[in-house]
């Protein structure tokens, strides 16, 4: 639910511009409201120099979640008012961050593969523009819907560790980059953020549908992760699943090898007869992104992309009343010592 509102009917009928805003606002935007959201984020897509500056000259090298995480670091830089914790300021603050992401990422990738950077089109929509900025062509609508629909599925999702640590930096009175940098370096593990990247790469290592039950069998014997199984809120099946199998077939070329759609419904089904795991977001979001062209190492920036509109909600709220956030810790070394008497040599 965000905001009181269920997941799959959003997915089904809103645009991710309108699930930013009920994010950000607490209610779904007017008509007159939404045309003014969408002008302020087509607006606020250009990056600073200091961004491209950053990007450009570090392409080549940087991982995409480092590059990322020091981009959004360098945001700052050019902000007015960096300090301000302000509603307004964070705000605005939040708009922009949500604008610029995608940016950021599709100047990035076409940088590390030696091409001309693409500029953002005011005229089109999120899902579009960022697909045109990657792919130097406006994409099919059916492949923008798609695209829209799982960084909708992403937006948020409670006190995740990202988003935790998002709002432990904004409990301290820190400024919204600071607290986004934050959750990316939170996100960028694989044990969140990076869950879809590595459940492709370990569908990858099955290969063939008929080795998915021997691999799944030997992951649980090894006590190895499950990637793109099980969820600490779930006991069934995560809701977002479903909605990404089906996405996913929507686009499935059943000629590519391996078939990573086949090898996800494999392993769902194994997973769930040998130890009653059900899949969650992870699993079929990868193989989405990969049937529309996206490389796998992107996958944890897409995430963000899409996260930073939920996190950005949070940190408005802490720092709209929240406290500190000091958690407690029970000590369990050894008991109280005293220091111990030498005599003097």
């Amino acid at each position: 639910m965000y905001r009181g509102y269920d997941i799959a009917g959003l997915a089904e009928n809103a645009s991710y511009e309108e699930v930013a805003f009920l994010l950000l606002e607490g209610d779904l935007p007017t008509s007159d409201e939404l045309d003014a959201f969408k002008e302020q984020l087509a607006s606020a897509r250009e990056l600073p120099r200091a961004v491209t500056t950053i990007v450009d000259g570090n392409a080549m090298d940087a991982s995409p979640m480092e590059m990322m995480r020091t981009a959004v670091s360098a945001l700052s830089f050019s902000d007015p008012a960096e300090e301000a914790i302000d509603r307004a300021s964070e705000h605005r603050k939040a708009v922009t961050l949500i604008a610029q992401l995608p940016t950021i990422v599709a100047r990035y990738e076409r940088r590390r593969r030696g091409e001309r950077a693409i500029d953002p089109d005011p005229t089109l929509d999120y899902a579009e523009n960022f697909l045109a900025m990657l792919r130097g062509e406006i994409p099919p609508a059916d492949e923008a819907r798609a695209f829209e629909i799982a960084m909708i599925l992403h937006a948020e999702h409670e006190m995740n560790a990202s988003t935790f640590t998002a709002r432990v930096v904004a409990g301290t009175n820190a400024d919204m980059h600071s607290a986004i940098v934050a959750a990316l370096s939170a996100l960028k593990g694989p044990l969140h953020g990076g869950a879809n990247q590595a459940a492709m790469a370990m569908l990858e290592q099955f290969g063939s549908p008929t080795r998915v039950a021997d691999g799944v069998r030997s992951r649980l014997e090894a006590k190895k992760p499950l990637y793109g199984f099980g969820h600490p809120l779930y006991r069934a099946m995560d809701p977002r699943a479903p909605i990404l199998r089906r996405l996913s077939e929507q686009f499935s070329d059943e000629q590519t090898d391996p078939d990573f759609l086949e090898l996800a419904k494999v392993a769902e089904a194994e997973a769930l007869a040998q130890k009653g795991l059900w899949p969650n977001v992870d699993l079929y979001s990868g193989v989405l992104y990969h049937e529309l062209g996206i490389p796998t190492d992107l996958f944890i920036p897409l995430f963000e992309m899409s996260r930073v509109a939920g996190q950005a909600a949070h940190v408005l709220e802490q720092h709209a009343g929240g406290k500190i956030i000091r958690p407690s810790a029970e000590y369990v070394g050894e008991p109280r010592r005293d220091y111990p008497v030498r005599e003097p040599s």
